[in-house]
């Protein structure tokens, strides 16, 4: 954890210091679609029937990501962020008759929402605060009778800056915590998190960027694709 929040301010004081006088304003009003891969890393254990219980050990998976942003009104704006990710999970069915493997996917859909406000330290450099309404479902589907399946929806919130070191690049860092950030297989019960995430964007002609952003917390995650600015002058 602390080499991973040393980082984290690593790329603060980077983007803080290094942004070039020529830059861009950072910019609130955008699309984007990415490639994403997660990671679960979980493991449970159920009886749903006397006699036979289902072992399932889930790692990770890749899917989509869809976020945008529209803004600003007197600095604030409007955001929202969508992911929905295939995670491999494998089973162990065991009754009186022997054990039986299985393989399988589940879903992993995570959406969060909410409102942000940017403070600006200059043209090229803003940090900003969120308020979000974060929600967490996991859709297992069944081996053989079993139920892992689990949802919840609580609040979240995040601190971070961004900031243009050209008119074609940007960096960003931030930590947010979520109510939704952890899940028990065994109890299905959530717990919150605190993670923490860095990212870029090029622009590669004018109004279309590559993304990537990178997320460190109980469930980690990346993801890269393509911005579509909205407000390009």
């Amino acid at each position: 954890m602390f080499c991973r929040m040393c980082w984290i301010a690593g790329v603060l004081l980077l983007t803080t210091l290094s942004a070039a006088a020529t830059a861009q304003e950072v910019r609130y009003s955008w699309l984007d679609m990415s490639f994403m891969a997660q990671d679960f890393d979980r493991m449970g254990t159920q009886a749903p029937v006397a006699g036979q219980t289902v072992d399932v050990d889930a790692s990770d998976g890749s899917g989509v990501r869809f976020r945008g942003s529209i803004g600003t009104w007197h600095n604030l704006y409007l955001f929202i962020d969508y992911g929905s990710t295939d995670i491999d999970v494998a089973a162990l069915v065991t009754n009186a008759q022997g054990q039986f493997p299985a393989e399988d996917e589940f879903d992993y859909t995570t959406i969060r929402g909410g409102l942000g406000l940017r403070i600006p330290l200059g043209i090229k450099t803003d940090i900003y605060g969120e308020v979000s309404y974060d929600s967490l479902d996991l859709d297992f589907g069944s081996f053989a009778g079993e139920n892992f399946d689990a949802d919840d929806q609580d609040v979240g919130g995040a601190l971070g800056i961004r900031a243009m070191l050209t008119d074609d690049l940007e960096l960003r860092a931030y930590g947010r915590y979520t109510s939704v950030g952890d899940v028990d297989l065994n109890t299905g019960m959530f717990d919150d998190d605190a993670l923490f995430g860095a990212g870029f964007g090029w622009q590669i002609v004018r109004g279309l960027s590559i993304v990537g952003d990178y997320e460190a917390g109980e469930f980690s995650n990346w993801s890269i694709g393509f911005r579509l600015d909205l407000d390009e002058d």
